[in-house]
């Protein structure tokens, strides 16, 4: 296994610290206003669509969990599905934060479910990683038999940040141990991780750790750049990353990339102009933008 760049504490927190990178504001002043721009733009959608808005349950025990399902009325019960996995570390938001993204997907006719998951922090024991991946696995589960139910045509799994993580640990689950029908596993048609992580040995020595409180072992075997080679052809994935991205998590992405590639796998990699880490999801809801252009083009490759 490829030994890591041993940064100092200081190092590590400031490569995996986007908002120490970003161009359009100061530094202090950008998370406070993503809060602001996300929740606002989250109310009034939600307020807007109303009784569309369903809330499904999924999971039993500490992985009992809800999905937001974002179906208004132009969009049809077997319309293609958009899963969208919120970021935060594992450990900060919710669902509800980025109810606002379903709305760009919902008009092009595109329905939307996003599952939420439990902090990281909040799992009763010492793998809360590996806990939240198998309690997304659950969601995903029923999100895919609900496809195969209401016969959708397909399944797309966007993930941003600690949910691009996710959605790249998805995309090489095995979902026969789900006893999901063939044709149901088969409904994830492409997987788009949106400045995602793929090492998390990285994040040991930094403040991303200090609630989670991740051991080395933990980090290894939820990394996806240290799982072995899939024994099958998956589904593409895209790894998109926003120009302003730090240089770790360049790195990262590259280096994932390059692996899928070895393995034979369909992988993208894909940099949004002008945006950094949270601008890239804050710019999905305009019209002419470049990364929900990139995104929909690719799905309607599907269609």
């Amino acid at each position: 296994m490829k030994e890591i760049c041993k940064f100092s504490r200081e190092e590590t927190d400031r490569q995996y610290n986007p908002i120490l990178w970003t161009r359009r504001l100061p530094t202090n002043d950008l998370l406070p206003s993503h809060i602001d721009f996300t929740t606002k733009e989250s109310n009034s959608y939600r307020d807007r669509i109303g009784d569309n808005l369903q809330v499904i349950p999924f999971g039993k025990d500490e992985s009992l969990g809800e999905i937001d399902v974002f179906r208004p009325n132009n969009v049809p019960d077997n319309a293609p599905i958009v899963v969208y996995i919120h970021g935060g570390w594992w450990q900060w938001f919710s669902k509800e934060q980025f109810s606002f993204l379903a709305e760009p997907f919902n008009e092009k006719g595109l329905a939307v479910y996003m599952p939420g998951y439990r902090m990281a922090q909040d799992w009763d024991n010492d793998k809360p990683i590996e806990s939240i991946i198998n309690q997304m696995e659950e969601a995903v589960a029923t999100i895919l038999h609900e496809a195969f139910e209401k016969k959708s045509q397909a399944v797309y799994l966007v993930g941003h940040s600690a949910g691009g993580h996710l959605v790249s640990m998805l995309h090489k689950t095995e979902w026969g141990k789900y006893n999901l029908p063939d044709e149901a596993q088969n409904k994830i048609k492409a997987v788009f991780s949106l400045a995602g992580l793929f090492d998390l040995r990285y994040l040991l020595n930094s403040y991303v750790n200090d609630e989670i409180n991740m051991s080395l072992e933990s980090a290894i075997h939820v990394s996806p750049q240290l799982l072995g080679n899939s024994k099958s052809k998956l589904c593409p994935i895209h790894l998109i990353l926003p120009e302003f991205d730090t240089a770790e998590f360049f790195r990262q992405t590259k280096e994932y990339q390059d692996k899928l590639l070895e393995d034979g796998q369909s992988c993208n990699l894909h940099v949004v102009h002008n945006r950094d880490h949270l601008s890239i999801i804050e710019n999905l809801v305009n019209d002419d933008d470049e990364l929900f252009d990139y995104i929909f083009k690719e799905i309607t490759k599907n269609s």
